[in-house]
C-alpha cells in the first residue's frame, strides 16, 4: 500500500500489488519509438508528389483518409491540411491495418496511406530510386496511393523526448537491457536509437512482431517490461510481464497496461523499477 501510494504521488499509477512486485525482477525493457522515446507530436516537413499529381492533391487525399485518426502521424497530416483550409473528401469504408497503414474508398477508387511495404503489398508500383532519395534524410516516410497509382510521399519528423537518453542509460545502469521496437522505417528508427543510446533495435515491426519479440525474451528466462502508447503496442503490452503506458496514449494501451505513467517520461519507468525494488527490499527487511 505504501509503495503504490508513493508511486501515485510521483505520477506512477500502479494497478495492483502484483505488478509492483513483478517490476522488481525486470531485466529487459521493450520500448516503442513514436510517443515513447519521441515527443509523439511529429511535424510534417515534406510533401513529394509523383508525376501527374500536385502537393495539394497529395495532402488532400492523406488528410481525408486520416480524419478522426488518433495516431500522431495522422494528427500531423490533418493539422497541415487544415492550415491550408482544405475540406476532406468523402471517404467510405475506412479500414485500419494495424502497424501498416489505413485504406478507404473514394467512389470507385481505393485510397491507401501507410508504409512503403504496405503499399507494395497492396500492388502499388513504387520507384525504388525515388523512395530511396526521400528516405535518405532519415525521416519517417508514409506513402499515399490512389488505386494502383502512387500519389506521392509525405515525410515527418518527431523530436526525441528530453531526458530519454539519460533514462535509457539509467535503466542499463541497473541491469535492465533496453530494446526499441518500432513499425517505422529503419532510417528514422536508427536515428532515434542512436540519439537515445539504444544498441538493440528493430524496425518495420507489426503489432504481432512486437508481441513475438516479447515472448522470445520471456522464453530466454527474462522478465520483460514493455513501454508503449498506441494501439499498435497493445498486444505486446498485454504479453509483457509488466507493462507501462504513457498517460497521453491510446485507450487500448492504457487498458492493457499494469502501470500508467502520467509524466509521459521514460525516466518514470526507471523510477517505477527503483520503487519496486525498494518496496520489496523493505518488506523482506521487516
Amino acid at each position: 500500500m505504501v509503495g503504490v501510494g508513493l508511486g501515485a504521488k510521483a505520477g506512477i499509477l500502479i494497478k495492483n500489488a502484483a505488478a509492483l512486485e513483478r517490476a522488481e525482477r525486470i531485466d529487459a525493457l521493450v520500448v516503442d519509438k513514436t510517443g515513447t522515446l519521441t515527443v509523439g507530436a511529429p511535424s510534417l516537413v515534406g510533401v513529394h508528389p509523383t508525376a501527374g499529381f500536385t502537393d495539394s492533391e497529395l495532402l488532400l487525399l492523406a488528410m481525408s483518409l486520416e480524419q478522426g485518426a488518433v495516431h500522431p502521424l495522422a494528427r500531423a497530416i490533418v493539422k497541415r491540411a487544415e492550415a491550408f483550409q482544405m475540406r476532406a473528401l468523402p471517404i467510405e469504408n475506412v479500414r485500419v491495418h494495424a502497424g501498416r497503414g489505413v485504406s478507404g474508398d473514394n467512389g470507385t477508387q481505393t485510397i491507401r496511406l501507410g508504409s512503403p511495404a504496405f503499399l507494395a503489398e497492396s500492388g502499388v508500383a513504387i520507384d525504388a530510386a525515388e523512395l530511396g532519395r526521400v528516405q535518405a534524410a532519415g525521416q519517417t516516410v508514409v506513402g499515399v496511393a490512389e488505386g494502383p497509382r502512387l500519389v506521392g510521399w509525405i515525410t515527418l519528423v518527431d523530436a526525441l523526448r528530453p531526458g530519454a537518453a539519460a533514462a535509457v542509460a539509467a535503466l542499463e545502469g541497473v541491469g535492465v537491457k533496453v530494446t526499441m521496437l518500432t513499425g517505422d522505417h529503419p532510417a528514422p528508427a536508427a536515428a532515434v536509437a542512436r540519439s537515445a543510446g539504444i544498441a538493440d533495435w528493430r524496425a518495420a515491426q507489426s503489432p504481432q512482431d512486437k508481441r513475438a519479440a516479447v515472448m522470445a525474451m520471456q522464453k530466454e528466462g527474462r522478465t520483460v517490461g514493455m513501454v508503449g502508447d498506441g494501439v499498435n503496442d497493445a498486444p505486446a503490452l498485454a504479453q509483457a510481464d509488466v507493462s507501462f503506458a504513457m498517460g497521453a496514449g491510446a485507450g487500448s494501451a492504457l487498458s492493457a497496461a499494469d502501470v500508467t505513467l502520467l509524466r509521459n517520461d521514460l525516466a518514470a519507468v526507471a523510477a517505477a523499477v527503483d520503487l519496486s525494488r525498494a518496496t520489496l527490499s523493505k518488506i523482506r527487511q521487516n
